[in-house]
């Protein structure tokens, strides 16, 4: 489950997940981004993953063109967790974007909205 943090505003977008990831929760995510990328021609984002259980690997398919097909609209992504498999697929993932991507701990989650925000 995710919910959109009352920070955001213009073209940064705050996303907390909650739990796990699935399929239905990317089915209004995912449009609710489009729209922004259409607003703004490109965002940044922060992933409020603090409380992230997974994801279902359904939800991994279907993200997966989106991701690609938007990875030059994303300026910015903070990534605040303490979870270190998360660091790792980040670091992994990070190549295939043309976005810049930070990892920040639970304990400094007001740096990573200073630093989306710059």
């Amino acid at each position: 489950m995710y919910n959109i943090l009352p920070q955001s505003e213009g073209n940064i977008i705050g996303i907390q997940v909650k739990g796990r990831m699935r399929a239905q929760d990317y089915e209004t995510l995912l449009p609710y981004i489009e729209n922004m990328i259409a607003q703004h021609g490109s965002i940044r984002v922060l992933s409020d993953l603090r409380d992230y259980k997974g994801v279902e690997f359904r939800a991994i398919l279907k993200t997966l063109p989106y991701a690609f097909k938007y990875r030059s609209k994303v300026e910015k992504k903070a990534v605040v967790t303490d979870e270190q498999w998360v660091y790792t697929w980040t670091k992994l993932l990070a190549p295939f974007f043309k976005t810049e991507i930070r990892c920040f701990p639970n304990s400094a989650i007001d740096q990573a909205w200073k630093w989306v925000r710059s």
